[in-house]
């Protein structure tokens, strides 16, 4: 009788050491599915703020492609109406810039 009460307690013990394990193993799995979750929300928002971050660097490579263009145009106009002034500041801002680096 004695050896059926342990048996019986240790298939009680092994029953609760499974049901144990089986509680452990869905917390896991359910944690380890938050965690993908998070991961993936995650890595949509980077990816939606490297997209928008790319389209605003496009935008603003645009705008400074045009001033540029619209600078060198108004150069090239001054200086072909005005060649002799041209010169003169050119050399001023040469001669400026050759001051600065031989002044120490």
């Amino acid at each position: 009788m004695d050896d059926n009460r342990v048996g019986d307690q240790a298939a009680d013990a092994a029953n609760g050491l499974k049901g144990s394990i089986t509680a452990a193993m869905g917390t896991v799995t359910d944690l380890a599915g938050q965690t993908r979750s998070a991961a993936v929300e995650a890595g949509s928002s980077i990816q939606d703020a490297a997209i928008k971050a790319a389209r605003q660097v496009g935008d603003a490579a645009a705008k400074t492609y045009e001033h540029g263009a619209r600078a060198g145009e108004y150069v090239s106009r001054n200086t072909a109406e005005q060649p002799l002034l041209a010169l003169l500041i050119a050399g001023a801002i040469g001669y400026g810039i050759a001051y600065m680096i031989h002044r120490n």
